[in-house]
């Protein structure tokens, strides 16, 4: 599995995940978990569409998306996508 996340320095709810998604490193270190920056990695970001709303999370499993996380989670319901398509 692969985790695309994309975030913003001026991004509020960035911050709050922060703590959340390094949680989340350490507890699955098999999970590949690719960041970009909104406004510095702009090119690469456009691929992923991703509207203004963030932080945005894009799950990839085999090489397809199978599940996006836009906005504030809570760490279960991150995990519940890993669980069920790792």
């Amino acid at each position: 599995m692969k985790i695309i996340m994309i975030n913003a320095m001026w991004c509020g709810g960035c911050l709050v995940m922060h703590k959340v998604w390094k949680q989340i490193e350490e507890e699955y270190p098999s999970i590949e978990i690719i960041k970009y920056d909104y406004d510095m990695d702009e090119e690469e970001v456009q691929k992923y569409n991703v509207g203004n709303l963030l932080p945005v999370a894009i799950f990839y499993k085999d090489n397809k998306e199978v599940a996006r996380l836009i906005g504030e989670k809570k760490k279960e319901e991150i995990l519940k996508v890993i669980n069920e398509w790792k």
